[in-house]
């Protein structure tokens, strides 16, 4: 019977999205909804879209199987990552000519460098979007008894056509609306879990001292600090969240907004990791994937209707994840490679390219979705998919002026290479942190080299014109 009201909620989801689809006329109200949205429809729009599967499902499944040091990213690791951004980034980035952080590159550093930074940016966002493809699938194999592959292909189905419809107008849209209905159900699921439990204290007493630490004995301080550094700079660059910046009406909104947003989700993000420390003490039985975990204890805890409506914001909530990667990806390669490339001009074809390219993203997160291990697992990956080099050169060309193309185009490269090797060759206990430290340097002492050979060049030319 479950599958029946998730079945109906994703009809009226659909219906938005159709409806919707008449005011996308360009590829600007397409990837950033033309511009014209309120602040707090952006601020839930940062929370709904950081708040996706590895929080509500990976993170809390994680956490109830292995405590607190399954999961550090969850919400202080991304919830960093996210005011960092906001303070750091936003007021040295935001631009309103831009549509993707490729435009800033291209602007700070050169065409090749917009080129390189894309083609390393879409495999990290596929996966990500994979992630919570795996996700959406594990939700509706518990509710609707099928087989998780079956379940993933029906929820890549859906998304690819719900994200054609809407674009990132019906993204935020539902983010506003399911955005607080899930907040509002996340906090039943919390009250009637704890009230089972006989309270709040009862329930931190039941909670096994072990599961409290955010390490585990056998973890070096390097492992420690790898965990950390990857959720809190690993997604800085994330277009994602760089879409939802840039569709501000200015400034000042993109900077309130990404606050706003931040406190949603340090509050909010806070519920299923304690859900998931607590769970152990609320005889679910044998779960067949903790990722399952939070589901079911909504299941068991929740009055039907409650329930009922926990399920609908929930899918909603990987849903509004699962669209934004695959706009961002979709954004990137339509307005960064395809439209300069082919010179295409017309609006109504940037459009139809837009979604025919978001179409293909989809299949390809799903085929990553089909043979990925873990939601967390894939996530983690994706924030570290040579996101090392792309993150030092897009700080560098924000805050110094001194390196050009050729420093920045050689670190993003050399962050590729780091992060596969590291991957599959060498297995050093810190792999992101080593390459951003290492990174940092080569981009220093290149922009110095460069400033240096350019003066050089300069007076040399000054001296033949003198001649």
């Amino acid at each position: 019977m479950d599958i029946i009201y998730i079945v109906a909620y994703l009809v009226l989801q659909m219906g938005l999205a159709v409806y919707l689809n008449r005011h996308i006329n360009n590829n600007k109200d397409f990837f950033l909804a033309g511009r014209n949205l309120p602040t707090f429809a952006i601020a839930f729009s940062i929370f709904a879209t950081w708040f996706g599967a590895e929080t509500c499902i990976g993170s809390s499944g994680a956490v109830f199987s292995e405590g607190l040091s399954g999961s550090k990213a969850e919400p202080l690791g991304y919830g960093l990552c996210l005011i960092i951004f906001t303070l750091l980034i936003i007021p040295k980035f935001y631009k309103k000519t831009y549509t993707t952080t490729g435009d800033f590159f291209k602007e700070r550093f050169s065409l090749s460098s917009e080129k390189i930074l894309v083609m390393i940016m879409i495999p990290s966002g596929l996966i990500w979007g994979a992630a919570q493809v795996r996700a959406f699938g594990q939700v509706i194999s518990l509710y609707g008894d099928f087989d998780i592959n079956a379940a993933i292909t029906f929820a890549t189905v859906f998304v690819i056509a719900y994200t054609f419809l809407g674009g990132m107008l019906g993204d935020i849209i539902t983010d506003v609306i399911q955005g607080g209905i899930l907040a509002l159900t996340l906090l039943a699921v919390l009250f009637f879990a704890v009230g089972d439990l006989g309270g709040f204290g009862q329930a931190f007493a039941g909670i096994e001292t072990k599961n409290l630490s955010f390490m585990t004995p056998e973890e070096s301080i390097w492992e420690r600090l790898d965990s950390w550094m990857i959720p809190i700079l690993g997604s800085l660059t994330a277009q994602e969240l760089v879409q939802r910046a840039l569709s501000a009406k200015n400034k000042g909104q993109a900077v309130s907004s990404g606050i706003g947003g931040f406190w949603l989700y340090l509050v909010f993000g806070s519920i299923p990791v304690f859900l998931g420390l607590i769970g152990p003490q609320l005889g679910l039985g044998t779960l067949a994937d903790s990722e399952q975990f939070l589901p079911a204890l909504a299941q068991k805890t929740l009055p039907k209707a409650i329930y009922i409506i926990f399920i609908g914001a929930l899918i909603s909530a990987i849903l509004s994840t699962i669209d934004s990667i695959l706009l961002a990806a979709s954004a990137l390669i339509t307005t960064n490679l395809i439209v300069p490339s082919f010179k295409i001009q017309e609006e109504s074809a940037k459009l139809k390219t837009a979604r025919f390219v978001l179409v293909a993203c989809g299949l390809v997160a799903y085929v990553m979705a089909l043979y990925g291990e873990s939601v967390y697992d894939m996530v983690e990956l994706a924030s570290s998919f040579g996101t090392a080099g792309i993150l030092v050169a897009f700080i560098g060309g924000l805050y110094s002026k001194s390196a050009t193309h050729i420093t920045a185009n050689v670190v993003m490269i050399m962050g590729l290479i780091l992060s596969i090797a590291f991957h599959t060759v060498v297995e050093l206990e810190a792999n992101f942190t080593l390459s951003v430290a290492l990174l940092s340097l080569f981009y220093i002492i290149g922009g110095l080299l460069e400033a240096k050979f350019s003066d050089k060049l300069a007076l040399s030319s000054e001296k033949t014109a003198d001649a």
